[in-house]
């Protein structure tokens, strides 16, 4: 059976995965380019990686995780978790795009 859930609510359900998911990323200003990346301590891979110009790119693992766990296609799951980005770190997103790896 299939449940039509309101995009609010979604998100308040899919913030809450992501706020318990991803407490311990550290955001830092990145040395390489004008922007901030999200990773946990000591890690190679970056999680997320905010531009100023607004990009924010999305490990594709991240995207795959909220795509399978919550029925969203991969555009619904990069929106979702830029307006997430935009609530609990004040950031503009404009565009997300999905990365294979984001080491830098």
């Amino acid at each position: 059976m299939k449940y039509i859930i309101p995009e609010n609510k979604l998100d308040k359900i899919v913030f809450k995965y992501l706020d318990i998911n991803l407490k311990g990323l550290e955001k830092r200003k990145s040395k390489d380019y004008k922007g901030i990346i999200f990773a946990y301590p000591n890690e190679e891979y970056k999680i997320l990686r905010w531009e100023n110009d607004g990009t924010l790119y999305i490990y594709y693992k991240l995207i795959d995780k909220i795509s399978l766990g919550f029925g969203l296609n991969e555009s619904n799951s990069k929106s979702i978790i830029g307006r997430w980005v935009i609530d609990r770190y004040k950031l503009e997103v404009k565009n997300t795009l999905s990365r294979l790896n984001l080491r830098r």
